[in-house]
């Protein structure tokens, strides 16, 4: 995927979890779980997200992966707010939701379904 492509997901409305390393979308199993390593979740109205501020953004999350075997760059709407963060990919759902609670997440992304689960 290019910050292009990745910006347009955004803006009509649709997410995406792609590896840090060459914006490739992620094809494995598992749980997706925000706020890998402790770094706050980006938010803002997706009417306010200028392309500009979404690739410093981008720059920043996949600069600051430290595994790109088990961490997805991610990004999705919700009532028209936009929210970009770095999350870990887990096996276990019990473990996905666990650690969601305690980085005080509001969803979880299960790949296998393609669905968002919320806490």
């Amino acid at each position: 995927m290019t910050i292009q492509s990745l910006y347009h997901l955004l803006q009509s409305g649709e997410g995406f979890s792609v590896r840090p390393q060459g914006l490739l979308t992620f094809s494995g199993k598992g749980y997706a779980v925000g706020g890998a390593q402790d770094f706050k979740v980006h938010e803002v109205d997706n009417e306010d997200l200028s392309f500009i501020k979404f690739e410093k953004l981008m720059n920043g999350l996949v600069s600051s992966s430290f595994d790109p075997h088990t961490q997805v760059v991610g990004g999705w709407v919700d009532e028209g707010r936009v929210y970009l963060e770095l999350s870990d990919i887990v096996q276990s759902k019990y473990v996905a939701m666990e650690l969601a609670k305690a980085r005080r997440e509001k969803a979880i992304y299960d790949f296998a379904n393609g669905k968002s689960i919320y806490l």
